[in-house]
This record gives C-alpha cells, sequence and structure tokens, in this order.
C-alpha cells in the first residue's frame, strides 16, 4: 500500500487502491471466521463502508490493521447472532412440540366444549354471537343485519361470554 495515500492521488483513487488490495485478503479472513463465505462479503462490505466514512481520519499506516479489526468484530458480531437466532429456534421448536404432544388434545376438547355451549345459547344470543365471532361482523353490522340495535347486539355478547364463562369453569 505505498501508494495509497500519495498526494497525487484523490480519495476516491487511494480508496479504490485500497479496496483492489484488501478485499479479497479480507473476504478470506472474514469466510475463515464464519464459515459462510456469503456472509463474509457482506461484512467486508460492511467494513469497507466503513472505510469509505473514515477514510480520512483512517492511520495511513495501519489502514490494513484497522480493516482486518473491523472484519473480526464483525464477524464475532454475526456469529453471536447467529447462536441467538439458532437459541430461539431450538426454543421454539421445543415449546412447539411440548404444545403439539401435550396441549393440542386439551385445547382441542376446550374450543368443541365452547361450541357446543355456544350452540345451546337462546336466540337471539346465538345468532349474535355467531354473525360477530364466527363470521367477524362489527356490532354495527350484525344489528344492520338482525335489524336491532348495536346496543342490543353488546347485550347479547355480554350476555353469552357471562354464560360461557361459567359454563367454562364448571
Amino acid at each position: 500500500m505505498i501508494l495509497l495515500f500519495h498526494k497525487n492521488h484523490t480519495k476516491e483513487e487511494a480508496f479504490k487502491q485500497l479496496f483492489t488490495e484488501m478485499y479479497p485478503r479480507l473476504v478470506r479472513y472474514a469466510t475463515q471466521l464464519t464459515g459462510d463465505r456469503e456472509e463474509a462479503r457482506d461484512i467486508v462490505s460492511e467494513a469497507m463502508e466503513q472505510a469509505w466514512k473514515h477514510f480520512d481520519r483512517l492511520d495511513k499506516n495501519d489502514c490494513g490493521g484497522w480493516l482486518y479489526t473491523i472484519v473480526r468484530n464483525t464477524s464475532l458480531n454475526h456469529l453471536k447472532h447467529r447462536m441467538v437466532e439458532q437459541d430461539n429456534l431450538t426454543a421454539l421448536y421445543e415449546a412447539t412440540q411440548a404444545d403439539v404432544e401435550s396441549n393440542y388434545k386439551e385445547h382441542e376438547a376446550l374450543l368443541q366444549k365452547a361450541e357446543a355451549i355456544a350452540h345451546r345459547l337462546p336466540e337471539p344470543t346465538c345468532t349474535v354471537l355467531r354473525l360477530c365471532y364466527y363470521e367477524h361482523l362489527t356490532y354495527r353490522k350484525a344489528a344492520l343485519r338482525l335489524g336491532i340495535s348495536p346496543d342490543t347486539v353488546k347485550k347479547h355478547i355480554s350476555k353469552a361470554l357471562r354464560i360461557l364463562r361459567e359454563a367454562m369453569n364448571k
């Protein structure tokens, strides 16, 4: 990098020379650290972006060392992030498996019980509950369809939910 900071070079020319000289080395280094060539390219691109932002302030004698440090630190951060993601995936898988194995049948039984209770509700409470919770109509739209006021719909929903809560807790 003897010509890197030569007074006759523009900033762009000097950076282009730095990039040309260091990019392949840094990609090899990052690949060794991460084990992933594509990720290594991304890391080196981030390092080069930082180098461009701070190019005027870089130590002319240790620009390469600075870049290697940035690549090493960024690679370590990527590896830590990858480990956290893997831990989260493992935890999610374990939670899902536990849920599938133990709670699925319980959940289905509760849903069937709630549906049976809902079907036994008196009219028009049963119809109001179906329109609002199964067909996802607003209170106003359910009221228009049934020819009643939105307040009446709200009272029927309150009644249905109270009956469901009481029956489910038995």
